[in-house]
């Protein structure tokens, strides 16, 4: 049963948007004569029904036509949308009004990403970094923070580089026989990096206090489960080709002094992306099982997520900074003494009763064989499988 207080909140939010209505369209005649604003009467009303007050659902036939317009008129629309969502965040103090303002602030991102280069969007022209709504819960808060935190950077990285989705990393050109010049480029690192901030900024959107697993959250958290696949996607297949490019080069043939500089450079920065991509599987694996326990994910529909050992990073580490691994290097230098013709090597002395004609002593011990330098070409193999394919059930990723 709904308490009074209760009651009182929810008339309170409904004549906050009733209130809010009646002034656009108070605004809209006060400037019909006057300059053009950014955002007309019907644009600025959608968006004020699309980011209501009510905290049990969301107004999804106003959302709808707000992607609607962004998609089929992205020049004319989606600049007074967000301006006029801007507008809306910024003089709100409910988390539901922030939290739908955020929700919709995605979509028009991902909506953006397939528009015209002049019609995209930049950075969010909105800060909800200190946001505070001291009517209920403080991890409602947090999370609309943790949320911004992410839009914000995200909206960064799709307006200075191709879209999330897109950001496919492939490996670099080769370097042709007596080129002096340093062809490779560390820009798909740099790339493969700013992707492992954005997934640890996803990874920060979570509930922050119990009570949360209301509707509103579970919808802002299967859009964020859409993006950590995808950008956790662009990460595996970053790395697969980094290791294909820095391990598939011939390492018996000569290197410029140059070049074997800037691929050690390479395999340094290389082996750093790939510690935290372990380090942020293991995070993953975490959050996937909040996901199941709150209910975003099924427990069939997402793969577990594999980790690589930290064995592995440690003789591909000892591999591109320092060689052939230790260990493999022993055994070569075994396997090759042992099958040289009359060559036999034991750690225990070897007594000899009869003398071989013209020497008195042991011959081994009068023969040292020749060491001979160990191969240090290994080819990986690329794992082609995907981390995981998105699968979502919600009305607004249907939307966008």
């Amino acid at each position: 049963m709904t308490s009074p207080r209760e009651w009182w909140r929810r008339a309170a939010a409904a004549a906050k948007d009733k209130g809010s209505l009646c002034m656009t369209r108070m605004a809209s005649v006060r400037h019909h004569h006057q300059c053009p604003r950014r955002g007309g009467r019907e644009v600025d009303a959608t968006v004020i029904r699309a980011t209501s007050h009510d905290e049990r659902s969301v107004d999804y036939k106003s959302a709808g036509r707000v992607y609607a317009w962004a998609r089929a008129a992205p020049t004319s629309f989606l600049d007074p949308l967000m301006w006029s969502l801007a507008h809306r965040a910024a003089r709100t103090h409910s988390w539901a009004v922030a939290l739908k303002s955020l929700l919709l602030a995605h979509g028009l991102l991902l909506c953006s990403e397939d528009a015209p280069p002049s019609a995209r969007l930049g950075r969010l022209p909105f800060d909800l970094s200190d946001f505070r709504d001291r009517s209920s819960s403080s991890g409602f808060s947090a999370f609309i923070r943790a949320y911004f935190r992410f839009l914000d950077h995200r909206s960064l990285f799709s307006a200075h580089n191709k879209p999330v989705k897109d950001a496919t990393l492939t490996t670099s050109p080769a370097a042709k026989p007596g080129d002096e010049e340093d062809t490779e480029s560390d820009a798909d690192l740099a790339e493969l990096e700013r992707l492992q901030t954005l997934l640890d900024l996803l990874l920060q959107v979570r509930p922050y206090a119990d009570g949360m697993g209301v509707g509103l959250v579970l919808e802002a958290m299967d859009c964020v489960m859409i993006e950590i696949l995808e950008v956790y996607s662009s990460i595996c297949n970053g790395v697969a080709h980094f290791l294909v490019d820095i391990l598939g080069h011939d390492s018996s043939k000569p290197v410029h002094n140059r070049r074997s500089e800037a691929r050690r450079r390479r395999g340094e920065i290389g082996m750093r992306v790939l510690r935290r991509a372990s380090a942020q599987s293991s995070q993953l694996s975490a959050y996937l099982d909040l996901c199941r326990t709150l209910g975003v994910i099924s427990p069939a529909e997402i793969a577990a997520v594999q980790s690589i050992p930290d064995e592995d990073i440690a003789n591909l580490e000892q591999l591109l900074l320092g060689g052939v691994p230790k260990e493999e290097q022993e055994e070569k230098e075994l396997g090759r003494a042992e099958s040289r013709s009359g060559t036999v090597i034991t750690e225990r002395w070897v007594v000899f009763d009869e003398e071989v004609e013209g020497h008195s002593g042991n011959p081994i011990l009068s023969q040292r064989p020749e060491r001979s330098r160990p191969s240090s070409s290994w080819v990986p193999t690329e794992d082609n499988g995907r981390a995981g394919v998105p699968l979502w059930n919600t009305n607004l990723t249907e939307l966008i």
